[in-house]
């Protein structure tokens, strides 16, 4: 055991940087990836909300129509239409329905998503509501004693 000697061997330490380095690097890759994954998440699930919000709108403006014409037809008609929504879980929203005699509106409580549908208001009838959509899977549409009206519980008639 005389002859044995200590040598100086850099390559080991090279090789554990390079392992550092690519794992720093393979990391910053995943992040980057993870974030871009994200973005493209949350902008996919916005688009959606303001689609099922629009088709909400619609739905229920067109059951207005309908109601509309029902008291062109017969001033004394009684109708009544139920509009399933979109969206009906999304109680973080505050999304809030009502009906004036211009238009439909609808809002959420930070006026981030707000947008109206207007209405041609060609029966001689009055249009009136406001519901709060948290959790609210169906609208109803009612017409009676010449009035158009919008709410959650089902007329009875």
């Amino acid at each position: 055991m005389m002859g044995r000697r200590l040598v100086d061997d850099d390559s080991a330490a090279a090789t554990e940087i390079g392992y550092v380095f690519t794992f720093l690097l393979g990391l910053m890759f995943l992040s980057a990836f993870s974030i871009w994954v994200w973005d493209l998440e949350v902008s996919t699930q916005n688009r959606w909300t303001e689609e099922a919000l629009e088709e909400n709108l619609l739905s229920v403006g067109a059951a207005g129509e309908r109601a509309d014409e029902a008291a062109r037809l017969d001033i004394d008609a009684r109708y009544a239409e139920p509009v399933d929504l979109h969206l009906s879980t999304a109680v973080g929203l505050n999304l809030e329905m009502w009906l004036t005699d211009e238009a439909l509106h609808l809002s959420d409580g930070e006026q981030v998503h707000r947008t109206s549908q207007p209405i041609s208001g060609a029966a001689a009838t009055t249009h009136s509501g406001v519901i709060n959509l948290a959790g609210v899977e169906t609208i109803w549409v009612v017409l009676d004693a010449g009035q158009v009206t919008i709410q959650v519980e089902q007329p009875g008639f």
